[in-house]
């Protein structure tokens, strides 16, 4: 039982280490987009008004009311600053505060909920990591009662409480456990391979959370940039207006669509999203997916092969979302006019199989084992601008995995690319 005590209070102290830094990210993040729209807001507003005679030397000034406190004195201030035309010009900070709070509490959220489901991912995460850790310690606690009772030379209670207690002294991701006994070498290599592989995981999820901080900021920045149009010519330019509304929709669905694939790869890292495993046909799923997408893209040629009886156990609905989004990656990257095709079908080794191919640009051979890693694009066609996330195929990944599948990627430049994903056919997964 004590055991189990000290295995939890290392797991809790590592996630506490981690959520700190993770905390300290989100921070200085936000600082930093503070400052920056701020300093871009000044920028704009100095611009509109000086043209090519902005410089840095503008006279400015800044007031406050004293009288108030707090929050409150904060936003009181007003930066002012002097026009050619030797007219006064202010910049409220209530204003930008006011134009900004939709914004910002939208980023607050996405912050809060992902720090929330990475309390959970963590604590699981770290304790099962250590469980072998703690495997260890119990067959040590073992090996040495035997040892003691052959009265043979080994483990004895003294050393095990000071590996314990250098456990314990171990406070931040990274370190490494040094004991400097002969005897425990073994057993420390062990517990620092352990130790290396939890801080590489570590690594991965605060890479993860610092590529989709970066990802929202963009999509921010341009937000930001449209409403400040927007309140000094949107009254007035109508062009603006149509501009900055249908700029500021599509960035506004760019966002919910990251922060939805963003949760559902959260869920899916804690064990919150469920299977609905049923016998299914892929030729009709396949087929399924065919009619939608000859209704909705009139722009690509859309052929279909499937071999009927090719059935499998799975999700039907995430299957589907699946294939969706290896043909949403065929549409963007094939050219007007190309040919997607969508299969079905039984391979050699008895698995059933459902693939996309298409004719665009192909990937290059070493991008071509990367595709599947969150917020990676193999070359700057492969950007946003083509309306993606860089999460669609690491969603398909991990529900084909969830499935017991894989997926296979053939792929030339100039040629096309094929995404085939193989199942366990419904008699083998029954059996």
């Amino acid at each position: 039982m004590s055991e189990n005590r000290r295995m939890s209070s290392i797991a809790r102290r590592f996630s506490r280490a981690w959520l700190g830094e993770l905390f300290w990210t989100y921070f200085w993040l936000d600082f930093v987009l503070v400052v920056l729209s701020l300093a871009c807001l000044v920028y704009t507003q100095e611009k509109a008004v000086f043209a090519q005679d902005w410089g840095p030397g503008i006279e400015r000034s800044l007031k406050m009311d004293s009288a108030l406190r707090g929050w409150d004195w904060l936003m009181s201030a007003v930066l002012s600053f002097r026009g050619p035309d030797g007219v006064w010009h202010d910049i409220v900070l209530k204003d930008f505060a006011d134009g900004v709070r939709p914004f910002a509490l939208a980023l607050l959220w996405f912050e809060g909920i992902s720090w929330f489901f990475s309390i959970f991912a963590m604590r699981k995460r770290a304790r099962r990591l250590l469980r072998p850790l703690d495997q260890m310690a119990r067959a040590a606690r073992e090996l040495s009662a035997k040892q003691r009772a052959q009265e043979s030379r080994g483990f004895d209670d003294e050393k095990v409480h000071d590996l314990e207690a250098a456990l314990g002294r171990l406070s931040q991701p990274g370190e490494q456990l040094h004991m400097g006994d002969r005897e425990l070498a073994g057993l420390e290599e062990a517990i620092n391979s352990l130790l290396k592989r939890m801080h590489e995981s570590y690594q991965q999820q605060a890479r993860f959370v610092s590529d989709a901080s970066h990802e929202l900021r963009t999509p921010i920045a341009v937000i930001q940039g449209y409403a400040n149009l927007l309140s000094r010519w949107g009254k007035q330019d109508e062009k603006v207006l149509e501009e900055s509304i249908a700029a500021l929709k599509s960035e506004a669905d760019y966002m919910k669509k990251l922060v939805e694939q963003l949760l559902f790869l959260a869920r899916g890292d804690i064990g919150k999203n469920k299977l609905d495993m049923r016998p299914l046909s892929l030729a009709d799923l396949m087929r399924d997916v065919y009619e939608d997408c000859r209704l909705i893209d009139a722009a690509h040629e859309y052929q279909l092969q499937c071999e009927e009886g090719v059935r499998a156990v799975g999700d039907a609905d995430m299957l589907k979302q699946c294939a969706r989004i290896f043909t949403d990656n065929a549409v963007k990257y094939t050219p007007e006019g190309g040919t997607i095709l969508l299969r079905a079908y039984q391979n050699a080794a008895g698995e059933a199989c459902f693939a996309v191919q298409d004719s665009g640009i192909g990937i290059p051979p070493e991008d071509v084992k990367h595709v599947f890693e969150r917020f990676y694009r193999a070359d700057p066609a492969r950007s946003r601008n083509s309306g993606g996330t860089g999460l669609g195929l690491s969603i398909a990944q991990w529900i084909v995995s969830r499935h017991g599948g894989h997926i296979e990627v053939l792929s030339r430049e100039g040629l096309g690319t094929r995404f085939t994903v193989c199942l366990r056919a419904e008699g083998e997964s029954e059996r």
